[in-house]
């Protein structure tokens, strides 16, 4: 349930800090982004959307289906996971523990936890709620492990701290969960029990929780990855007062779109004007007290806090990979966004488009310019199936993908020139992807320190290694066996270039992107599971034009196939031409 790192970008905050003067009126930009997001609907988006303007929602609307076996719609209403946005609500909770005198943000753990060691007496609570406690994730545990409080508790006290309490930050599920235990020896209560009855009710939230509200058949969103159905958090193994301890009070808490605006609301109503804490707390969650690391992001108390030019943006996403959830206020300018979907597995624009709502409400910004899908396919399409030869080297093999086009590299020359969206350097290409083939190999075979050495040894080898076997194992557990892998190739992506290794296992195959810094020779920036597609998606368009698609990048080219003097096809997309093989 980590934060991801799209939620809300440089980008995405500096667009979140005009006035609201200098763009077009709330309703007239909500009306276009609505438009925007019934065609991006027709592209495999799904998922809930509102946004609300000074208490009144100016956009409240459905996309797709929540329910792809039982065909019920997405709804401001669908009720799904909103992941580590669940943290706002432990830190909101620690607050009116102190409110009430219960507790201080500055007691040790000390005082509520037996046997501390000796590494770990001077955690705080302050540390725990903002990431800078050194306490990390428990190691070889996930979400569903059946590990109870007491349990949870003697594993995070035995674990290694990753650096002094207090002196550096890092994202820490395990120190909320903390929290809770702290939430409910002092109450007595289950951390829903406690936060329902606190937080909740009195903010009108009756469809939000873990198993509380009486929730109906088909409310709840199902997720989806690669076509399959994932299901709900409530499928998994649950206590019987709610998640074990790994994700407990750190995420997996289930709401709508509605409640979470109805709780945004109450939070720019606190203070004097009512809501569910003193003006002093808010004050205090809201405040940017440790830096996430790049200088112009903070971690409060539960949420994110950009200061851009003035104006506070307070924002937070969560999910699993399947289904996700972002929301973000704009105190200034009485702003609530909430968005949820279940298709992010496949549709990663879905993770970014609050940062593309953002700007256009506030900024008057054109939203981008996706395809118009068209409602039919057009006749003919296997004509265009076949074989692309690439001038340079490499090939573009075409299949007919129900009512679209499939385009796949052959080669990794082929797979520069498809998926390169800047210049391609030949040489650069194969330097990154022999070094992806070398440390593909060696960790398939137990062997880190090379993934480790391209990092620049800046994170310990042991918790890499740790975490990386985890996601073997977990890759496993769902596909069967390892059986191999296939690097395919390096493209040249605006900002960054990105290596595609293919790791295969029994009954499937794990696709891993690796990132580098394009400024530089050989530095790995980071990993992510669906950072490219290799496969080009190329639909048809309402009036017989077409244009490629990537729905996890939102990119679109504009894409023809046309017949050349002496027979044959010529396939553009973009700049880029092959011709058809005879």
């Amino acid at each position: 349930m980590k934060r991801t790192a799209w939620c809300l970008t440089a980008v995405a905050a500096a667009s979140l800090v005009a006035s609201t003067t200098q763009a077009q009126p709330a309703e007239a930009a909500a009306k276009e982004i609505g438009a925007y997001l019934d065609r991006l609907e027709k592209l495999g988006f799904a998922g809930s959307v509102v946004i609300s303007k000074a208490g009144r929602p100016i956009l409240a609307a459905g996309y797709g289906l929540a329910d792809r076996e039982r065909g019920i719609p997405w709804g401001p209403g669908t009720v799904s996971t909103i992941g580590s946005i669940t943290k706002q609500f432990t830190g909101a909770a620690i607050l009116a523990l102190v409110e009430s005198g219960a507790l201080s943000v500055e007691d040790p753990i000390s005082k509520y936890f037996p046997a501390v060691p000796e590494d770990k007496r001077n955690i705080t609570l302050y540390h725990l709620l903002t990431h800078s406690s050194g306490i990390v994730d428990l190691e070889g545990l996930d979400d569903w492990d059946p590990i109870d409080r007491e349990e949870f508790i003697r594993r995070a006290m035995e674990q290694e701290l990753a650096f002094e309490p207090g002196s550096a930050y890092e994202y820490s599920n395990a120190g909320f969960s903390l929290l809770g235990a702290i939430i409910e020896q002092l109450t007595q209560k289950s951390w829903e029990e406690y936060v329902r009855e606190r937080l909740f009710l009195p903010a009108g939230m009756y469809e939000t929780g873990y198993i509380l509200p009486q929730w109906g058949e088909g409310d709840l969103a199902q997720g989806y990855r690669g076509g399959e159905r994932w299901g709900t958090v409530l499928e998994r193994p649950l206590a019987e007062d709610g998640p074990y301890w790994v994700l407990r009070a750190n995420g997996g808490v289930y709401s709508n779109a509605w409640d979470m605006v109805r709780w945004g609301q109450a939070l720019l109503n606190g203070g004097p004007h009512g809501g569910p804490l003193s003006e002093r707390s808010m004050e205090t969650s809201w405040s940017p007290h440790f830096d996430e690391g790049g200088g112009d992001s903070f971690y409060g108390y539960g949420w994110v806090v950009r200061e851009v030019a003035g104006h506070k943006v307070i924002t937070h996403n969560g999910g699993n990979g399947i289904l996700f959830a972002d929301m973000a206020i704009v105190p200034d300018a009485e702003l609530v966004m909430v968005i949820q979907t279940n298709v992010v597995a496949d549709f990663g624009l879905a993770g970014r488009l609050l940062e593309q709502i953002g700007s256009r409400l506030l900024l008057g910004e054109e939203l981008p310019s996706v395809p118009d899908r068209a409602a039919t396919a057009p006749p003919n399409l296997d004509r265009l199936a076949g074989v692309y030869d690439l001038e340079g080297g490499g090939a573009l093999q075409v299949t007919v993908d129900g009512d679209e086009l499939a385009v796949e590299a052959e080669g990794r020359e082929g797979f520069a020139a498809l998926l390169s969206t800047r210049a391609v350097d030949a040489g650069r290409g194969r330097r990154l992807t022999e070094r992806i083939d070398g440390i593909v190999s060696a960790y398939l075979a137990g062997d880190w320190s090379p993934l480790w050495e391209a990092y620049g040894l800046s994170t310990p080898l042991e918790q890499l290694a740790s975490r990386g076997r985890s996601r073997l194992s977990a890759a496993a557990k769902r596909n069967g066996s390892l059986r191999g892998h296939e690097v395919l190739g390096t493209a040249f992506r605006d900002g960054r270039d990105v290596t595609l290794a293919r790791i295969d296992f029994e009954h499937g195959e794990v696709y891993r992107a690796y990132v580098w810094d394009p400024d530089e020779e050989e530095k790995l920036l980071g990993v992510s599971g669906r950072g490219l597609d290799h496969i080009l998606h190329v639909l048809p368009e309402e009036g017989g034009s077409f244009a490629s698609w990537d729905g996890r990048t939102g990119e679109s080219r504009p894409v023809r196939v046309e017949p050349v003097a002496g027979g044959g096809m010529r396939l553009r997309i973009g700049d880029l031409e092959a011709i058809g093989r005879l």
